[in-house]
């Protein structure tokens, strides 16, 4: 029964931040199903809505899993935002360059470019976490200002559009984009790569001997040194992971979804991902479903401020009592299972 639990409590959390949400809505005068109805129809009531929920997906997923893989290492990569802005910009470099290459080089030499910005960025707090015992988290979120500053500026001045609007490059080149799939949306072949990207790391953190070194490293990193390994590498290699999965969700913005570099390209992705992780307990297989409900939220708010009077912010509110409940699983569990002491955490 205890391996079921965390799933029950996340559950429970959903259907918990979901009835508070509504009694917000109804002190504001609204109808909570009228609102709940136009969210998910707003994410998932056609084909294409449902498309475009997907494709909010992709970047979420990833996101999720760039926190997941360095969180279940035991170091904390706060920094996925601006990882994904440089990778967003690399991916966007080479869409630019290199014209007259097969659509299938140049994406994949796009998206390689994406990973790499993003790996270098992560391996800097890395490396000063595991050499200076500098706090990760300190640097991580001082270096997210840098790629993001770094990238306004290359973006309304060296690599500025000829035409069109401030704050944007020019339209990438054909090969390098993917293809979309349904009309009149954004949802493109880049989520089936992200599929199997999430599959790969998956397996590689439950499957293999590097993903239980990594994991055996964050879980215990005394019991690990006295195994033979070095947490501090494991602590590198999942930065450098964690890093090029933040890469490649910013380079898929640009690929798949806008064609080009703006400002402002994410609304917080690599910080939605640290929640998304945080809420399946860095399961990467969790992280895909979890980026799923994300997308849902995300897409059908708009649908349901459009059709009540309740502000898309809410969605926001919710997210935060969810995670206020995950985060007090211990307690909850007690409640749940009328449970005492440590058997609740057994």
């Amino acid at each position: 029964m205890a391996k079921y639990r965390r799933p029950l409590v996340l559950v429970s959390s959903i259907i918990l931040a979901l009835t508070i949400g509504g009694i917000i809505m109804l002190l504001i005068g609204e109808d909570p199903l009228k609102a709940y109805g136009a969210l998910f129809s707003g994410s998932l009531g056609s084909f294409r809505q449902l498309a475009q929920t997907l494709s909010r997906m992709t970047v979420l997923t990833l996101a999720g899993l760039a926190t997941a893989v360095a969180f279940k290492t035991g170091i904390y990569n706060i920094g996925a935002e601006g990882q994904l802005y440089l990778g967003a910009f690399a991916a966007t470099f080479v869409g630019l360059s290199f014209s007259g290459l097969p659509a299938p080089l140049h994406i994949a030499l796009a998206t390689l470019f994406a990973a790499v910005a993003g790996a270098v960025w992560a391996y800097v707090p890395g490396v000063l976490r595991v050499k200076y015992r500098m706090d990760e988290v300190v640097t991580t979120i001082m270096l997210t200002s840098v790629a993001v500053l770094f990238t306004d500026y290359l973006v309304n001045y060296p690599f500025i559009a000829e035409e069109g609007k401030l704050g944007a490059t020019n339209i990438i080149h054909e090969t390098a984009q993917f293809s979309r799939l349904v009309d009149l949306t954004r949802f493109n072949s880049s989520f089936f790569v992200m599929i199997a990207l999430a599959l790969v790391i998956g397996f590689l953190m439950t499957r293999t001997t590097m993903g239980y070194n990594m994991r055996m490293s964050g879980q215990n990193p005394l019991f690990s040194r006295f195994g033979g390994l070095d947490p501090g590498k494991q602590m590198i290699y999942a930065m450098l992971i964690s890093g090029a999965l933040a890469g490649i969700a910013g380079g898929f913005q640009v690929l798949g979804v806008h064609y080009r570099f703006h400002q402002q390209i994410s609304p917080g992705y690599g910080f939605d991902g640290i929640l998304i992780s945080l809420m399946v307990n860095h399961n990467p297989y969790g992280v895909i479903l979890m980026g799923f409900f994300f997308a849902v939220l995300r897409t059908g708010s708009l649908s349901m401020e459009q059709a009540t009077a309740v502000p898309s912010e809410l969605i926001l509110v919710i997210q935060a009592i969810i995670i206020l409940f995950v985060a007090g699983e211990r307690g909850f569990t007690k409640l749940l299972f009328k449970e005492k002491g440590g058997a609740a955490s057994a």
